[in-house]
């Protein structure tokens, strides 16, 4: 799994929460931002290693919402679906749940935070331990 599949499922899901009506962005636009509209940003996450191979991930990001014009009615529809994202299914059929959801308004723009948590198995080689055996020894006589 690559954060990457974490934010094309997102984008999908918003997508089918708002319709075409909002562009939905996952890279910086320097001009010609199209409102209504979604920017995806991806936040300081973190990768904790386990026993052995395993390994816990954790991406965190934050969604901004951004309007024509400051709407608190509509930032608070948009923030109630927003709740949604706790589960969304990756392009592979896995799901993901969210955690720590909030939101904020901030400099007319809401902003939802939310973090999913995932394991990931990082393959090692496997040595061939019988590959290069050196074997010492006498035969006892009696």
């Amino acid at each position: 799994m690559k954060t990457n599949d974490i934010l094309d499922s997102i984008s999908i899901k918003i997508n089918e929460l708002f319709g075409d009506d909002y562009k939905i962005y996952t890279d910086n636009v320097k001009q010609g931002l199209e409102m209504p509209c979604f920017f995806i940003k991806m936040l300081p996450s973190n990768k904790k290693k386990l026993i052995g191979n395993r390994y816990e991930n954790e991406c965190n990001l934050v969604i901004h919402s951004m309007l024509d014009e400051e709407n608190t009615e509509e930032y608070n529809d948009i923030s109630d679906k927003l709740y949604e994202l706790e589960y969304i299914t990756l392009l592979n059929g896995d799901m993901l749940k969210g955690y720590g959801m909030r939101t904020e308004i901030s400099d007319d723009v809401l902003l939802f935070f939310v973090t999913y948590k995932y394991f990931t198995y990082k393959n090692k080689a496997k040595d061939d331990d019988m590959e290069n055996l050196t074997l010492d020894g006498d035969v006892k006589n009696e």
